[in-house]
């Protein structure tokens, strides 16, 4: 009886580690690569991000990122779609509302206040970067 006792806590430990590796990096098939971008937020080339819903995109990371404006905060985003992101088409772009980031492949649709799915089939957020204002000058990085 005890034998078998400690046989079922061993399959118990072994069958949750084994769900734990399932779940390792939801951005793999995305290259992680370093940023760390400074904007000075006076120059001409940002003046979009001086409005609420404004946004701009920036030359960095796997295929580029979106820096968007909310109420309080500067958001950047890898566009880089995390839903069949092997596939060339899987890149995001501020749609006309500017109040999405559409993926070109299947048109799934992500809120850029927080990067979540807002319609589709995909269940992971756009990879989200820090960010940080101080004194006119945005600083993007991971």
């Amino acid at each position: 009886m005890r034998k078998c006792a400690v046989l079922f806590f061993v399959l118990l430990f072994i069958m949750s580690c084994k769900k734990k590796d399932n779940n390792i990096n939801q951005y793999e098939d995305i290259p992680q690569i370093g940023i760390n971008v400074y904007l000075q937020l006076d120059q001409p080339a940002y003046f979009n991000l001086s409005a609420i819903g404004g946004y701009v995109y920036l030359n960095e990371g796997s295929r580029g990122i979106i820096v968007y404006r909310t109420i309080d905060a500067y958001k950047a985003y890898e566009r880089h779609s995390p839903y069949r992101s092997s596939e060339d088409c899987a890149v995001v772009s501020v749609d006309s509302s500017a109040i999405f980031a559409t993926e070109e492949c299947d048109g799934i649709q992500y809120y850029l206040t927080d990067g979540t799915v807002a319609t589709g089939n995909a269940t992971v957020p756009l990879l989200q970067y820090q960010t940080r204002e101080s004194q006119g000058s945005l600083h993007v990085f991971n």
